[in-house]
């Protein structure tokens, strides 16, 4: 039997495997999403700073920081962080594919939220890739809405999709 299990990212060991993982993300969105672009986009390149700087911006009680691990392999991870409005953004939601439909997901988005409460945010809020509706599917099973990302973010694009929800 798979046993996963969620983690709050405290140790170096867990701050190199939160890296490992976005950097599966990217690469993997890099070639669905960019394959004609030759230098990544913006939103990557930040993400050595951001990596080499963790807990950084997800840091607790302003953020938070989870990964998942199927018997010790990291499989999956999740973060969050205070958004310009002043809600709890969540972001980095992955999944390896081997562990997709298992409910992995579900349960870093669970533990995210609960660390957002546990730090006092009312509102949570995000932004995907109008493309990414497997995870569209997990963060509404966990209550949120599609909201207007003009409204939520300074920053906007129309590739992408917002969604929100109180806790």
């Amino acid at each position: 039997v798979e046993m996963v299990v969620i983690v709050a990212a405290e140790t170096p060991k867990h701050m190199q495997d939160f890296g490992v993982l976005v950097r599966e993300f990217a690469s993997w969105a890099m070639a669905s999403f960019h394959t004609d672009q030759t230098a990544p986009p913006a939103v990557f390149a930040k993400m050595d700073q951001e990596l080499s700087n963790l807990p950084g911006k997800y840091a607790v009680p302003d953020g938070a920081l989870f990964i998942a691990y199927n018997d010790g392999e990291a499989v999956g991870c999740v973060a969050g962080f205070k958004s310009e409005g002043g809600a709890f953004e969540v972001t980095r939601l992955w999944v390896r594919s081997e562990c997709r439909g298992m409910g992995v997901g579900d349960k870093l988005v669970d533990a995210v939220l609960r660390s957002a409460a546990r730090s006092g945010y009312k509102n949570v809020v995000l932004r995907s890739r109008k493309e990414m509706t497997s995870a569209h599917n997990v963060y509404r099973r966990a209550g949120f809405v599609d909201a207007d990302g003009d409204t939520l973010f300074s920053t906007f694009k129309d590739h992408e999709v917002a969604m929100q929800r109180d806790i």
